[in-house]
This record gives structure tokens, C-alpha cells and sequence, in this order.
């Protein structure tokens, strides 16, 4: 599984499916967005997301990295962001390859 991060509007998903050739179909795009739906909705977002990643359901996982931007005034934000970042981090530990993408050019940062 390949684990692709970086700012906004970075090129992830074209990196996905053009360069890394992975359909759409094959890869989840915005975790960082599927983790806060969960939470607001009650759900373990931990959990589903470990039970595509570890069935093989996706090839890749694109997320932005929220972690370095200015930290939220508000307790509930912050506490969205921790959650968001300790996931992606478990992520990127059980994926094959990480990249992170800053102007739209790729930089491998694991090699399983």
C-alpha cells in the first residue's frame, strides 16, 4: 500500500493515478476529511480506515498534512488534528511506500 501526504492542493491524487498508475476505484483521496467525518458522526475512524488498509481494499491513501499549519484556538479542533495526524502517522507505518508531494513533485520518504 502507498501512503501519499503533503499541503493542499499538492498533486496527490494526479501523483496517484497518473504517475503510481492506481485507478481511482483503488485508492481513498482525503483521508484526512474521511477521519473528520467519522468523528463528527461517532464513528471510529481508526478502526475503518485500518480495516480497508489491512484488507486490501485501497492501494493508496492520499492525505494532507494538517499538522503544520497554526494550531487551532478551539479544544475541539485541536483535539480533530491530534486524532487526524496519530492516525495518518499509523498509516504511513503499515504502507510499503510514503511519499509527500511539496509543488507537485514527489519525494519518496519511505521505501518498504
Amino acid at each position: 500500500m502507498i501512503f501519499v501526504t503533503g499541503g493542499a492542493f499538492q498533486g496527490k491524487r494526479r501523483f496517484v493515478t497518473e504517475t503510481l498508475g492506481i485507478s481511482e476505484e483503488r485508492a481513498l483521496f482525503d483521508a484526512h476529511e474521511y477521519v473528520e467525518a467519522a468523528l463528527s458522526e461517532g464513528r471510529d475512524p481508526e478502526a475503518e480506515l485500518m480495516r480497508m488498509i489491512c484488507g486490501g481494499a485501497v492501494d493508496a491513501v492520499t492525505a494532507d498534512e494538517i499538522g503544520m499549519g497554526i494550531v487551532p484556538q478551539d479544544a475541539d479542533e485541536r483535539r480533530r488534528r491530534e486524532i487526524t495526524g496519530r492516525i495518518m502517522c499509523k498509516i504511513a507505518e503499515r504502507s510499503d511506500e510514503v511519499y509527500r508531494l511539496v509543488c507537485g513533485i514527489p519525494v519518496k520518504i519511505k521505501q518498504g
